[in-house]
């Protein structure tokens, strides 16, 4: 004997099938622009952000404009064109890589007068306290001070000693700006 269902089961399936396939597909395509657009995941390939962040680390990267308004203390990833801004305006570039994203930490914003005394970084004449910089590792490095120009933010690396950021480059403009990494602790 057959099921009163069976003709409707068959038109159903095969309908709920494509229906199925049909929402796969754009969640598929939504998720692809998505993490594209909204959040992407970044390799990390450098130890300037040591001991934050280390060379192979994975973190999150929140991508502008969603990222929302630049802070002191962020971090960041800079694009390329910073790096080649540079080297066309500089003779800093000629020993920068270019073509490659930077993740560093903001330290100043437009406006800030920033600098480095005997390692400690002073921002508007305060000095900061920055827990994720090792200070005796930059006892005598001293920078500064540089205002830094409205639209722009002033990035360096955790471990001051061996980064090459603002310092060398100058500041970066908002626009050359990524986006903001929004994991608290790399992703290995």
């Amino acid at each position: 004997m057959q099921s009163p269902f069976a003709g409707r089961r068959g038109r159903g399936l095969h309908h709920g099938s494509r229906r199925a396939r049909r929402t796969l597909a754009v969640l598929a395509v939504g998720l692809a622009v998505g993490s594209h657009w909204v959040v992407e995941p970044v390799r990390v390939t450098s130890d300037s952000m040591s001991p934050t962040l280390s060379a192979g680390d994975h973190v999150i990267l929140l991508r502008t404009p969603w990222a929302g308004t630049v802070s002191r203390g962020d971090v960041v990833v800079v694009g390329p064109g910073w790096a080649e801004r540079a080297a066309s305006t500089t003779n800093a570039g000629a020993q920068v890589p270019t073509g490659t994203s930077w993740v560093k930490r903001v330290v100043a914003v437009g406006g800030d007068v920033v600098g480095l005394e005997d390692g400690r970084l002073v921002v508007d004449g305060v000095p900061e306290t920055e827990p994720w910089v090792d200070e005796e590792s930059m006892d005598s490095v001293w920078f500064g001070p540089v205002a830094v120009p409205a639209g722009a933010v002033f990035v360096m690396g955790d471990d001051r000693s061996r980064s090459v950021d603002s310092r060398v480059l100058g500041p970066v403009l908002l626009d050359e700006l990524d986006g903001r990494v929004v994991t608290p602790w790399p992703l290995s």
